[in-house]
């Protein structure tokens, strides 16, 4: 008989510890729900792998987009709005390109039209109004105190236009959802 070699010694050890590793329920229990999340695991790893493979890329057009946004901040408010949204913004689409093509999600939410000029427009019109309120609000420049003070309100052709528009995009979700 032959005395077991080094190599043999070794393979055993490991495979009694794999043993007793897998003899306790914790283990066991965590490795189940580990080949139970396989499929997830494997796509995840597969989206952090593109983006990974493309991170130069991400890296430089992020870098260049910032450094276009620190410009435009830069620059006084005559010379801001003479800039385009589309120059600005060229980096940006650069970026979104390499992620789109890193991950179907990201893909399917840039084909949504979520991203067009108009709609951006329309998102930052919105959330200047809302700080724009928010600092009227917090002044008391107006009180809204009952239904006398609201109907009095809808008066103001400001308002009168804020509420076309917020029903006029009920009216437009409803025909869609």
């Amino acid at each position: 008989m032959s005395n077991p070699s080094s190599g043999d010694v070794q393979r055993r050890l490991a495979s009694d510890l794999l043993a007793d590793k897998l003899a306790d329920p914790a283990a066991e229990a965590a490795l189940c729900a580990l080949i139970d999340q396989a499929g997830t695991l494997a796509f995840i790893l597969q989206g952090v792998d593109e983006l990974l493979a493309r991170g130069d890329v991400i890296a430089d057009s992020l870098a260049s987009g910032v450094g276009e946004l620190k410009l435009v901040t830069a620059l006084d408010a005559a010379r801001a709005r003479s800039l385009r949204l589309a120059d600005v913004t060229s980096n940006f689409a650069k970026l979104t390109v390499s992620l789109s093509e890193s991950s179907p999600a990201i893909a399917e939410l840039l084909d949504s039209g979520m991203f067009r000029s108009d709609v951006m427009q329309l998102l930052a019109k919105a959330a200047d109004a809302a700080v724009e309120a928010k600092e009227r609000a917090s002044t008391g420049a107006s009180r809204v105190q009952g239904a006398r003070s609201i109907l009095k309100a809808l008066k103001d052709p400001e308002v009168q236009r804020g509420m076309t528009f917020i029903v006029e995009l009920a009216a437009a979700l409803g025909r869609r959802i």
